[in-house]
């Protein structure tokens, strides 16, 4: 219950940042979703398979917390919740180079299905693009950063 509760409170912490990166970032058309990458990540490193409930439960803290769509990152954490699960051995064999493409296209992924639901007349194509650059790389710069610092991002979950 403990493990729990840390996890809810850095999700706190790490969506209070998402939302003031959002707010300077989307002046230059990039959408950086810390929020999604960072679940992504502890169901990624996970040692043992996430629960739909587990899921389930965050996606809907984070909806509460955002503002957003009830049922928006619900869907979106329990779909790539399934699919990290589902091919938690395939990873395995991957390298950091495919890895980082996987998650910097999840979230441009994110990016576009939020987009649609938020902004469906207003969608822009070039928020998509330019996020999907900005996410591609970001993904890889923490990669970068794990490798040089791995006490640092050795986390038992």
């Amino acid at each position: 219950m403990v493990s729990f509760l840390k996890r809810l409170f850095l999700i706190i912490f790490i969506n209070f940042i998402d939302q003031n990166i959002t707010l300077l970032f989307s002046k230059i058309f990039i959408i950086i979703p810390l929020t999604f990458l960072a679940f992504s990540f502890y169901v990624y490193k996970s040692y043992k398979n996430i629960s739909p409930l587990e899921a389930f439960s965050f996606g809907f803290f984070v909806d509460l917390i955002s503002d957003s769509y009830f049922g928006l990152n619900t869907i979106i954490y329990c779909s790539t919740t399934y699919f990290i699960n589902q091919n938690a051995n395939s990873f395995k064999l991957f390298s950091y180079l495919q890895i980082c493409l996987f998650f910097g296209l999840s979230a441009s992924a994110y990016v576009g299905f939020s987009q649609l639901i938020i902004n469906l007349y207003n969608f822009s194509y070039e928020t998509l693009l330019v996020s999907s650059f900005a996410n591609i790389i970001f993904c890889f710069l923490i990669a970068l950063i794990a490798s040089y610092f791995p006490k640092r991002f050795s986390i038992k979950l």
